[in-house]
């Protein structure tokens, strides 16, 4: 038993860390120095770790009339003074009781809350595919609760062609995700019927899946009172095209990187289990190199800050924009940050869903020396943007690269030739193919087999006029860029380049290994 001569001392008892476990019922004097019984009561119900600690105020009988507002503090009981043994003593053990069963209440509670985040994370948050021919993947959610309502998932067709769907229940908690688990159930059972009604082999349209699920959920959605806003892609290989069907999601960011803007993909459909005869449809977009198309969640643009002002369709743009060169997983791992710090807060109103992807240069659609690529599904990758303050970033990917292969003799000298010839060259994608302009992007992928490293250097910028090597010295003494020409010559042992259909600039760089 603990005992405080003083609402302050009673303060600083709770505020122990070893008290808030071993403390089960408090009695409140009304009347106590400097801070009354009333207003100690009040604060204690705030304190998040006792809101439901029981507590019974001691009273005299003249003080009868302060119960009221007693009671609307948070007291549950009261006892007068002088105080009554048998009766103090009924009173503690019914407050107990009403403790432990209350307890008991929360423990059940928990276990349900957290058998259902089990459950979410395995029903709801499909498994993003490893890797996918074209395209870079990410995913992410955090629940505003442990439960709630958001969903996405993926299926892949035999590297031609990836489903997403990305949606969110309305409501939160149980509820929700039951019907959030439904609705990626009956996307399942339609890709499957449609096909097998139909007796065909081809996959349906992306709105053909989308309208079978709404008619199949419509009328139980309409029962529940519930409805599921949604938004479902396709993108396909073969030309880097995307189907979209959105079902009063919110709206799709595509960005643009050749242009480095962001433009907003919004369909006219409702949510599933709105109308009942809604006809959904589909619209086409392409996916150019470089470009991003987000998927999310109205938690990042409703997320609110102290003063009460929503982070944002614009602060959202900005953020994919600033952080466009890195990989999807950085990209949602950025703006997640961005969104705590104008929060100023880990708890958030609601909740956080996105699914990222990132169209990358295709290597094996380029003809120039696609033998030096064509080994190796994926290769080391740099996005940077056209800037000479990036260069240092390029010198230490290409040491960090050769450090990690076996380079045979002479390494030293082998990466300091190849660091300078790919700082040349990209210095001169900047200054000519860009015209000094910053924040344009710079992709360079390098890849090993067993005699030679390759460079692919991708921009999309000015072509060049002639090939970025000189076959001999400049004939001038100091002339501007010449001896760059010449350096790349020399260090390297093959320099080609190409300028693409789709306005994508191409250089490869070959440098033979000096194998023992």
């Amino acid at each position: 038993m603990l005992y405080a001569e003083s609402a302050a001392e009673a303060f600083a008892i709770l505020e122990n860390p070893h008290n808030k476990q071993t403390i089960d019922l408090i009695l409140l004097d009304i009347m106590m120095p400097e801070v009354d019984g009333i207003q100690a009561c009040a604060k204690i119900k705030k304190m998040p770790t006792f809101q439901d600690i029981p507590i019974i105020m001691v009273t005299a009988i003249s003080e009868s009339q302060s119960l009221e507002s007693a009671f609307d503090a948070g007291a549950i009981d009261y006892i007068t003074k002088p105080v009554n043994p048998t009766i103090l003593k009924a009173r503690v053990n019914s407050a107990l009781t009403l403790k432990k069963e209350m307890d008991r209440r929360k423990a059940r509670e928990q276990d349900i809350i957290d058998i259902g985040a089990k459950i979410q994370q395995t029903l709801l948050m499909g498994q993003i595919p490893e890797s996918f021919p074209g395209i870079e993947i990410a995913a992410f959610t955090r629940p505003s609760q442990k439960i709630d309502g958001d969903f996405y998932d993926f299926f892949g067709y035999q590297n031609e062609c990836l489903d997403i769907f990305l949606g969110d229940v309305m409501g939160k908690g149980v509820p929700a995700a039951l019907v959030g688990a439904a609705t990626k159930a009956n996307f399942y059972r339609a890709i499957t019927q449609i096909i097998a009604g139909c007796q065909i082999e081809r996959l349906p349209r992306v709105e053909q899946i989308v309208q079978y699920v709404h008619q199949v959920m419509t009328h139980e959605l309409i029962e529940l009172e519930k409805f599921v806003t949604l938004c479902y892609i396709r993108y396909h290989t073969s030309d880097n095209s995307i189907d979209l069907v959105d079902c009063g999601h919110t709206q799709s960011i595509h960005y643009q990187a050749k242009a480095n803007e962001c433009r907003f993909i919004k369909g006219d459909n409702t949510p599933l289990g709105f109308i009942q005869d809604e006809i959904y449809e589909q619209t086409k977009f392409y996916l150019d190199p470089g470009d991003i198309l987000f998927l999310y969640s109205d938690g990042f643009t409703e997320a609110c800050s102290p003063d009460g002002h929503f982070f944002g369709e614009n602060r959202l743009i900005e953020c994919i924009k600033q952080y466009a060169n890195h990989n999807p997983s950085k990209l949602i791992e950025y703006i997640q940050q961005k969104v705590i710090e104008f929060t100023k807060s880990d708890h958030l109103g609601d909740d956080l869903t996105c699914v990222v992807l990132k169209r990358m240069p295709s290597i094996s659609q380029l003809s120039i020396n696609k033998n030096h690529f064509e080994q190796q599904k994926t290769g080391d990758t740099l996005t940077i943007k056209s800037s000479f303050q990036e260069l240092q970033n390029v010198r230490q990917f290409i040491k960090n690269y050769c450090h990690s292969i076996q380079l045979g003799t002479d390494a030293k000298e082998f990466i300091w030739q190849l660091e300078t010839a790919i700082i040349e060259l990209i210095s001169n994608v900047i200054k000519y193919a860009y015209q000094n302009k910053e924040n344009y992007d710079i992709t360079i992928q390098v890849k090993r087999d067993n005699k030679q490293v390759a460079l692919l250097v991708n921009h999309w910028g000015k072509p060049f006029s002639d090939p970025p090597c000189s076959p001999g010295p400049p004939e001038e003494d100091y002339p501007e860029g010449g001896y760059g020409l010449f350096i790349i010559d020399n260090y390297v042992d093959q320099c080609t380049y190409q300028e693409n259909e789709n306005g994508m600039n191409s250089i490869v760089m070959v440098k033979e290994i000096d194998v023992l």
